[in-house]
């Protein structure tokens, strides 16, 4: 797969290393307040050191998120009466616990963890955030995620794959980050920008700009969020309006079943593609993508949007064939498959 040139991903490395310093405590930030109204912002780049993340030729998942929590960072700055720290400013290795308890440190009032996706296998594409599974955690994540993601999504054009939970086995969150930032108190969010290996997804982050400008909206989703203003960009965000949901008191779960039903009601041949109607429905989590095999299933499809904001959605699908399939996944990418029908 091309991604893009090694001269434009050479340029990754030498923005982290020129832009580093020498500890989290060693750097103060630029707009520093002693305020008791001043709020503080933590930004985790994650993984570093000897923790790569995800890897494609020429990009490490770690540098990436150094550049864009950077641009975070200097964005945020730009607002009256916030202070933004960054957990690491260099290549380093942090455990999931350290992270948290160095935004403790400095009484953060959030927590974002700033990560790039990649999926096995790679058909994925989107952004998504990931939240604390319950109580006022939840609740402020879920609105803070959502202005957040309206940037990435609705502004700059990534596919929305929604805010999301996840719990292990003993019912507790299942990220370390957002298990330790919970048991610390601070509302935390894991921010997943797009999937680096999928072509969908490439135009959104390959140059060190657009790592870059992924920065500079999640640091305006946070500014909507916390109804912050800056003179220097001429905005006031003080009267955003916010997504409200009540703080749960237990956790609430991933969904972990497919979609309850996938149904095509009818498809047509027209102009050289088929035209179809696909029904389906997913109590918990919607639909997200769907499928699609021309072939009685021996292949498929790359996942196309689920566009239709209802049950049901009218597609025209390239080529030509005797029978469509389909399978509609949800949120968690799990899927049902339709009947095979045969075009008419």
């Amino acid at each position: 797969m091309k991604i893009c040139k090694k001269t434009i991903w050479g340029l990754l490395t030498a923005l982290v290393f020129a832009a580093a310093v020498p500890s989290y405590a060693a750097a103060a930030p630029a707009n520093a307040a002693d305020s008791s109204d001043n709020i503080i912002i933590v930004i985790d780049p994650g993984h570093g050191g000897s923790n790569i993340g995800g890897q494609i030729p020429g990009m490490d998942e770690k540098n990436a998120t150094l550049i864009t929590a950077m641009a975070m960072k200097e964005e945020l700055e730009k607002y009256e009466g916030v202070t933004v720290y960054l957990t690491r400013y260099d290549d380093r290795d942090m455990s999931l616990e350290e992270r948290p308890r160095a935004a403790a440190a400095v009484g953060a009032d959030f927590f974002f963890s700033i990560h790039y996706n990649k999926a096995v296998p790679n058909r994925l594409y989107g952004a998504e955030v990931w939240i604390a599974s319950r109580g006022e955690n939840y609740a402020r994540g879920y609105a803070c995620g959502d202005l957040i993601l309206n940037e990435l999504c609705d502004t700059y054009g990534l596919y929305r794959r929604g805010i999301k939970t996840k719990v292990n086995d003993r019912g507790t969150d299942y990220y370390g980050v957002i298990k330790h930032a919970t048991a610390l108190g601070i509302p935390s969010m894991i921010i997943e920008h797009c999937h680096i290996d999928n072509e969908a997804d490439v135009p959104f982050f390959n140059s060190p700009e657009k790592l870059v400008l992924l920065g500079r909206l999640d640091a305006t989703g946070v500014a909507k969020y916390f109804g912050l203003r800056s003179t220097v960009l001429g905005v006031d965000y003080s009267n955003v309006p916010k997504t409200v949901v009540a703080a749960p008191a237990a956790a609430v779960v991933q969904d972990m079943t497919p979609p309850e039903s996938a149904v095509i009601t009818s498809a047509v041949k027209q102009d050289g593609a088929v035209v179809a109607v696909l029904q389906g429905s997913d109590a918990q989590s919607g639909i997200l993508y769907y499928d699609y095999s021309l072939d009685g299933g021996l292949t498929w499809s790359a996942l196309q949007k689920w566009e239709s904001v209802g049950a049901s959605n009218t597609v025209s699908i390239p080529g030509s064939g005797a029978t469509l399939t389909v399978r509609l996944y949800n949120r968690y990418d799990l899927c049902t498959q339709s009947a095979t029908v045969t075009v008419s």
